[in-house]
């Protein structure tokens, strides 16, 4: 009689799943591959995986936590991707990775996060790939710490981008180092991800937004590329406490702004750029309390830009602040608000009332900048005395009616929240030729916006 309760007591009660497992990959381990270990895996497992090559791609489609120990190699032989990611929550940790597929067609990677949500891509070294790291429709994922160095024995045009988001969302991009690549963080229909700290240089794009709005990026450096970041067809992205630094070749710019609109910079270093900022067909951004120190060109601007804000920056140190064409779209921007303009650094502006105020509006840019942007062909005398004194002379007594930039309260000192100029040694930053630097880059999209 007992033995009939004891039955319907077994039939009701769950079964407890068996705790998590560890599996060893190489070495005394079980297993010869990571590839044998992920069949045997069941979910919240952990793979360890010793000192070693170990070749072929390798698909994780179940949720475990892979861990490399030192000197563990991933290598794809150059096929396909080295690694995907297939299933919710896995973790890569610490492993070297390298020797992916070349073709853009199918954006093969050294890790590609596919359709996945809440997967953890921690301190990898990635190398000899096409992309670095692919988040194909996937969300809230962790991209931390990871080493990315494209292949330079392709054209910069070949490369794949060191960390690249297709429609995916809500990730956080920290902490990672990328090296050249073709762009070193592209998003594509990606909205609302969070990059911050990362160190960015000699790539195309430092940071590459296409159709992606919400988006934040906060203290990471941008140095040396074609341009630190561009942002395009996008809106409301936010970025503060950056540096964009030292992006000089042909047609280079700190930030670039195409077809973008609602952005808020603040507090931004921006500093020994060929053209600081550049806007094109850009409205209803603000520029706030950032620093714009060396460069070629502080802000340049064309006559589409309009209804921009530029408020307590410190535009200083520039061979040319501003320069902006005709047009009566730019007579729509803003250079002050509540009383307050920017810095320029111009011992012509005077406070008497020592408000902090100046006591005159403050007309910025260079006259014969203005000329050589609208005549080219003036460029030769850039920099020379002639040049000089065809400036001090339209100061003087204006005969032109050239468009210049009117503050009307500049500032006499910086505000307290502009970053401080950083120590610049045998920086020689020229002021781009007319013809260039009022033409964007044109952006090739058709091999990155598609999965």
């Amino acid at each position: 009689m007992l033995l009939a309760p004891l039955f319907a007591l077994a039939i009701v009660l769950p079964q407890v799943d068996a705790a998590p497992s560890t599996l060893q990959v190489g070495g005394n381990g079980a297993y010869a591959t990571p590839a044998a270990a992920v069949v045997a895996a069941r979910a919240g497992d952990t793979i360890r995986v010793a000192p070693g090559v170990y070749r072929g791609a390798l698909v994780v489609d179940r949720r475990v936590v892979m861990i490399a120990e030192r000197g563990a190699v991933l290598d794809g032989a150059g096929a396909g991707s080295v690694v995907t990611l297939a299933a919710d929550s896995i973790e890569l940790i610490g492993f070297e990775i390298r020797g992916s597929g070349r073709s853009l067609d199918r954006d093969e990677a050294a890790v590609k996060v596919l359709r996945c949500t809440g997967c953890r891509v921690i301190n990898n070294r990635i190398s000899d790939a096409l992309h670095g790291i692919y988040l194909l429709e996937s969300h809230d994922i962790a991209v931390v710490g990871n080493t990315i160095h494209g292949d330079t024995r392709l054209a910069e045009a070949r490369r794949g981008n060191g960390i690249h988001l297709f429609q995916s969302s809500g990730s956080r991009l920290e902490n990672n180092t990328i090296r050249a690549t073709r762009d070193g963080m592209y998003f594509s229909f990606a909205s609302g991800n969070v990059v911050s700290n990362n160190d960015i240089r000699g790539v195309r794009y430092g940071l590459h937004y296409m159709y992606s709005d919400d988006n934040r990026f906060e203290r990471n450096r941008f140095e040396q590329n074609a341009a630190g970041a561009a942002i395009m067809f996008s809106r409301r992205i936010v970025f503060r406490e950056n540096t964009f630094a030292r992006h000089i070749g042909y047609r280079a710019y700190g930030i670039l702004l195409q077809t973008a609109y609602e952005i808020v910079a603040e507090r931004n270093r921006i500093e020994d750029n060929l053209v600081g900022v550049f806007l094109d067909m850009s409205s209803g951004n603000t520029f706030r309390e950032n620093l714009i120190a060396g460069n070629g060109i502080g802000i340049d601007m064309i006559a589409s830009a309009e209804d921009n804000t530029f408020v307590r920056n410190a535009i200083t140190g520039n061979r040319t602040a501003v320069r902006k064409p005709n047009g009566d779209g730019v007579n729509t921007n803003r250079w002050a608000e509540a009383g307050q303009g920017n810095y320029w650094g111009d011992r012509s502006v005077f406070d008497l009332d020592g408000d902090g105020i100046g006591d005159r509006p403050y007309r910025a840019g260079d006259p014969f900048a203005t000329m050589a942007a609208l005549r080219p062909a003036l460029e030769v005398f850039t920099g020379t005395l002639a040049g000089r004194a065809l400036s001090w002379a339209e100061e003087a007594f204006p005969v032109f009616n050239l468009p210049r930039v009117v503050d009307p309260a500049p500032l006499v000192r910086p505000p307290a929240e502009v970053p401080a100029v950083t120590r610049r040694d045998n920086v020689n930053v020229p002021v781009p030729a007319s013809a260039n630097a009022s033409v964007p880059i044109h952006v090739h999209v058709h091999d990155s916006s598609k999965p």
